[in-house]
């Protein structure tokens, strides 16, 4: 019994070096996610990352995929691909994407007026699979929380970008202030997630694409002092309690 499991930890890395078994290749494959998407949109799409699935492991390793956004507008990044186990069918955030922009700059003069210094931002949208699609895609976030669903969760995602360690006292009436902008959303959950990085990197595009590359602000690429990360479920009443979710990262 000892035997055939060293027999299959070997077996498992060489199946996974192998990439996906797939019968269609990364080009056809990708274009057939694409056309689903331009047919289904009646819009063009660019790719900027294609990561080929495993058809023996799906349930782990997921099936093909595209991270792509509508030609010349790459703020709308979002997520398409085959479903597991039916390869003739297809999936995508594109209306997640689309809402989360139109949120992102329904609230740009609030956050201008709300968030000291300099920073990057993005409203993200997280609903349930099977709970939107393509039917509505003429519908605003705000038509779709009102007439269609509540069950969803909406995070105001903000890049402070400092030099220093910040003063994070600053910054807790500001996040108050953004929890009460969501509010009157009226969805289930809600909440902020602010990060303060270094300035010296770029943070753009890692907010431009946070709805899709699922890396927590420890994990970014770029050295980050400390995070305030705070919803709904808190029920924050006063400034002074956002002190409790202030994280700082160590050195």
């Amino acid at each position: 019994m000892k035997r055939k499991k060293r027999m299959l930890g070997i077996l498992l890395p060489i199946i996974l070096l192998l990439g996906g078994t797939g019968c269609m290749s990364e080009k056809a494959s990708e274009e057939a996610i694409v056309n689903h998407l331009e047919e289904t949109y009646g819009e063009k799409f660019e790719v900027e990352t294609f990561k080929e699935g495993h058809s023996i492991f799906k349930n782990m390793y997921g099936d093909d995929k595209v991270i792509v956004h509508p030609e010349g507008k790459p703020e709308q990044v979002f997520l398409a691909g085959t479903k597991r186990d039916h390869e003739d069918k297809y999936y995508d955030t594109y209306m997640l994407s689309k809402w989360g922009e139109e949120l992102t700059g329904k609230y740009k003069q609030e956050i201008q007026a709300i968030v000291p210094g300099d920073y990057d931002y993005r409203v993200l949208l997280y609903v349930e699979d099977g709970k939107y699609d393509s039917s509505m895609k003429s519908m605003s976030a705000m038509d779709y929380f009102s007439k269609k669903n509540q069950d969803a969760e909406v995070v105001l995602k903000v890049a402070v970008k400092t030099s220093e360690a910040p003063n994070p006292e600053e910054y807790y009436e500001p996040v108050y202030r953004l929890l009460q902008l969501l509010e009157p959303l009226g969805v289930e959950a809600y909440g902020v997630s602010l990060g303060f990085v270094d300035d010296s990197v770029d943070a753009a595009d890692y907010i431009r694409t946070s709805n899709v590359n699922n890396v927590p602000w420890s994990n970014l690429d770029a050295k980050v002092f400390g995070t305030i990360m705070v919803d709904n479920l808190a029920k924050i009443t006063e400034p002074g309690q956002i002190e409790a979710y202030y994280e700082p990262f160590e050195e």
